[in-house]
């Protein structure tokens, strides 16, 4: 694996996931830290936005799943600069109100986050092989968390110092920069007059158990990992109060998670990967389980450490097997689009429990039930590492 090379389109791929991972810091964890200092209820205004945002994106998925099926997907891909920009003018001339809008602001990000990421990851499909596929992943995960290391603190600072709309304005430039880039990407169509069929898909799905324990896993990731950066931010905020200190302890963390995943990425093997991921689980267990017994800020940041290093593995080998099912004898090349659909689906109900649950809790439980909900969010990663080792039997018959 480590003799293969990326092509120069998967290389531009990489070059546009560490730029949305700019726009995910700012919109993402900086914007729920503001929405934090701004709002009296900042449990239940991040539960709204993040909701509305998964909605928008499931919502998304579909929708645009007959375009990308039939029209070239760079250009589903190029206009998904449209509501981000649309979201970044709200956020400037919102300011301090920005709060009171959670819900269209989250439905914005939503409808960008489907037209980036459903042609973002029909592309990676087509241009990787089974090989080159786990040194993607691992590139991705390395490149994303080298932007985790540099951009947290210029923003914590700017925002600090400035103002967070203030910051807006850069965002705008770097949609700018995405739109030229986008020029230089490989036109991506698979011709075909077929309709898209969901109900052909889900019979197939019934047909192939490693399907099932797919979906089921993305159910358990969605939930997880889709609930833990927010309440990762959540705390750090809860516990040390400015942007430019989320930006120092984001930035250091990083650090952490590009070496786990490049070493993943260059010496990983598939026969390794059960060893890796059970030892991951491990560590995820001792890591919760000091955070619960003493709630401090030093287990708090060990915490964090397990979160780069241990749940970073067990999500990247999880995006491995996703991409590897997808170019296996099970999903024909007419049933891609369905089946990246179906997956976003998976994970939008992990997403929405976990979403729904965390509102729960920012009425009636605050910070003194979040970290027993940080437990069941890391027993929810757990067993997604476990169903991902459970299809790794597939791939290797399969080879």
């Amino acid at each position: 694996m480590s003799s293969q090379k990326l092509s120069r389109d998967l290389r531009l791929l990489l070059i546009f996931s560490a730029l949305r991972n700019v726009t995910d810091l700012f919109l993402g964890t900086f914007l729920i830290s503001f929405i934090m200092r701004i709002s009296p209820t900042e449990i239940l205004s991040v539960s709204m936005y993040k909701l509305f945002e998964y909605a928008a994106t499931c919502a998304g998925f579909f929708m645009f799943a007959h375009w990308c099926k039939h029209y070239n997907k760079v250009s589903v891909f190029a206009l998904n600069q449209i509501p981000k920009i649309a979201l970044l003018l709200a956020i400037i001339l919102l300011g301090d109100n920005v709060a009171e809008y959670v819900v269209p602001l989250g439905l914005l990000y939503g409808i960008g986050a489907a037209m980036y990421h459903l042609p973002m990851n029909l592309m990676v499909g087509e241009k990787s092989t089974r090989d080159t596929v786990g040194l993607y992943m691992g590139a991705k995960t390395a490149t994303n968390y080298t932007v985790k290391v540099v951009v947290p603190v210029i923003l914590g600072f700017f925002i600090d110092t400035g103002s967070y709309t203030s910051v807006a304005y850069v965002l705008l430039g770097l949609s700018v920069l995405e739109l030229f880039l986008m020029a230089f990407l490989s036109p991506s169509r698979h011709r075909t007059r077929r309709p898209l069929d969901f109900g052909g898909f889900f019979r197939c799905m019934m047909r192939f158990p490693v399907i099932r324990t797919l979906f089921a896993m993305e159910i358990m990731r969605g939930f997880g990992m889709g609930l833990l950066a927010s309440v990762i931010t959540m705390y750090t905020v809860f516990m040390f109060k400015t942007d430019l200190n989320l930006g120092i302890f984001t930035t250091l963390f990083s650090l952490f998670s590009i070496l786990t995943s490049w070493l993943l990425g260059r010496f990983g093997r598939p026969r390794h990967y059960p060893y890796i991921i059970l030892l991951a689980m491990f560590i995820s267990a001792m890591g919760i389980s000091l955070f619960v017994w003493r709630t401090t800020p030093i287990t708090f940041l060990g915490y964090n450490l397990v979160y780069a290093t241990a749940i970073v593995v067990l999500d990247q080998l999880c995006a491995v097997n996703m991409f590897k099912l997808s170019n296996s004898k099970c999903i024909t090349a007419n049933h891609k689009i369905e089946y990246f659909v179906f997956r976003d689906f998976a994970l939008f109900i992990g997403r929405w429990v976990g979403y729904v649950g965390l509102m729960y809790i920012g009425v009636f439980g605050g910070y003194a039930w979040l970290r027993w909900y940080l437990v069941v969010i890391t027993l929810s990663i757990m067993v997604a590492g476990w169903m991902t080792m459970r299809m790794l039997p597939y791939f290797k018959k399969n080879k």
